[in-house]
């Protein structure tokens, strides 16, 4: 929509080029083509010359239509067209978005409630059991092919950071309109959202939203990091990092936005257990076993482990104990169950909590505690 708001530039919502210049190439490849003479190569530059001829005449008379001059084209699916959309457009120039890699997870789950982007079935398809690592697989083959695609081709690309141009859009976007080589038009930032643009399938809140704003930055703490497996967290730290994003640990350890009073709070497990759990044999415990790891992540937060395998519960600091379960809950979820301002089942519809290993007896110890 930033880039629409430019008095220059039409940028339809979706129009899925790359896709469609993949189709344009078989297409014209096995029709015209084959009458076309010379060698391979040769008939391989005639082809991308039909192809390009086809979709900037269309997209020409579409910005037309704008009354502007110049196209732009954001489908998400395009980063895995990269390489022949490079050879199609060979001047284009790119504009390399990255954001957070837990708040991309969290979109991309808040946003699929009701179905999941196509792009993104395939990474549903390989870990259905788990949607936030199937996210983070998403996340890091994107990058990772963005960065690629612009550590080969860096005069042709320009990095935008989703964090800084939030925070000062007035300091980033005259940068990113110079690169296209067009002159800075300081209403853009005020007009975004009152401009007609066309709609597709991104979004929504987006239409429904008055101003660039950093209400989206921070999100993804709302998902326990434990249920981020450890296979993915180094490879996450790894990207994050050349992309200059914080780690998976400084990224919790920032603190919900909007939950400053609440991340101050340190958790006194000890005696919340002493206070909720019963702490001998009782009906409330009656076979109940087990051993279970808690975690409370984020800055307050800790992990501890409850051992039921006995008589008596034991609770200790969590030393990389093994155990028959995970709960991973978030401070501000956490600070919400122990004041009863939310249900389990609330936070747990949220995203907030997750578990791993016995689902049973972290549901016993969950409803003992918070129930």
């Amino acid at each position: 929509m930033i880039i629409d708001t430019h008095s220059q530039i039409a940028c339809p919502a979706q129009a899925y080029l790359g896709p469609t210049c993949r189709s344009l190439i078989d297409t014209i490849r096995f029709s015209v083509g084959q009458r076309f003479d010379g060698s391979e190569r040769d008939r391989d530059t005639q082809i991308l010359q039909e192809v390009r001829a086809i979709v900037d005449g269309l997209m020409q008379r579409y910005a037309a239509m704008r009354g502007k001059r110049l196209w732009c084209e954001k489908t998400t699916l395009n980063v895995d067209f990269l390489d022949i959309l490079s050879k199609v457009f060979p001047d284009a120039r790119y504009l390399c978005l990255y954001r957070n890699c837990m708040d991309v997870v969290q979109s991309c789950l808040k946003f699929s409630s009701l179905g999941f982007m196509p792009e993104l079935a395939s990474y549903v398809a390989a870990q259905p059991d788990n949607l936030v690592a199937a996210m983070a697989e998403s996340w890091l083959d994107k990058n990772t092919k963005i960065l690629d695609f612009e550590s080969a081709h860096p005069d042709r690309c320009f990095r935008v950071v989703y964090e800084e141009m939030t925070r000062d859009p007035r300091a980033t976007l005259p940068h990113i309109f110079a690169f296209l080589g067009l002159a800075w038009e300081p209403s853009i930032v005020d007009k975004v959202f009152t401009s007609d643009h066309d709609r597709g399938d991104g979004d929504v809140k987006v239409h429904f939203s008055e101003k660039i704003n950093q209400d989206s930055v921070g999100r993804g703490r709302a998902i326990p990091l434990a249920s981020v497996p450890e296979a993915l967290r180094s490879r996450i730290d790894g990207l994050s990092e050349k992309l200059g994003q914080d780690t998976l640990a400084r990224f919790y350890g920032g603190g919900e936005p909007g939950e400053a009073a609440t991340k101050a709070r340190p958790v006194d497990f000890h005696a919340l257990v002493r206070a909720r759990l019963p702490m001998s044999d009782s009906e409330r415990r009656a076979g109940l076993r087990g051993v279970c790891r808690f975690v409370v992540e984020g800055e307050g937060g800790d992990a501890w482990i409850l051992d039921l395998s006995g008589p008596e519960v034991l609770v200790r600091e969590d030393a990389g104990d093994s155990a028959d379960c995970t709960i991973a809950v978030t401070h501000p979820a956490f600070c919400e169950l122990v004041d009863g301002t939310a249900t389990v089942g609330e936070v747990y519809e949220r995203g907030a909590v997750s578990i791993q290993g016995s689902t049973h007896l972290a549901l016993q110890v969950g409803l003992l505690m918070f129930g």
